[in-house]
């Protein structure tokens, strides 16, 4: 069940429609970060930003990177290190095997879950 206590949305390139960041809070406390677009050296610090803002204030965060058409290396070491920064916090949904790639090259494959509900 959705509720809109904490629904946040932050775009950067909207005139190109390349990146955006959306943040649903569930009543069963569940954060969800979800990305769309490219997560790119210029689109890194907004979600790195984003990211830890939400773990800070969260119990539970998932990831969404289903939207996410290309993944920087340096966005996916962020996550990594949001990780170790809040343990057993982050959870990472990557469908897309080139974002999967990625987080599994730099050995974070253990962050992926294959489902969740948003």
């Amino acid at each position: 069940m959705l509720t809109s206590t904490a629904t946040m949305e932050r775009s950067l390139r909207d005139d190109e429609g390349v990146f955006r960041l959306e943040t649903v809070r569930t009543s069963d406390g569940l954060d969800t970060l979800r990305a769309f677009g490219e997560l790119d050296m210029s689109t890194r610090a907004e979600f790195v930003h984003s990211l830890d803002c939400l773990a800070s204030t969260s119990d539970r965060v998932v990831v969404d990177l289903s939207q996410v058409s290309f993944m920087y290396s340096g966005v996916a070491n962020a996550i990594v290190d949001a990780t170790y920064a809040h343990p057993g916090k982050i959870a990472v949904f990557a469908p897309a095997r080139s974002v999967r790639m990625v987080l599994d090259v730099l050995g974070a494959g253990g962050l992926l879950i294959d489902s969740f509900r948003s």
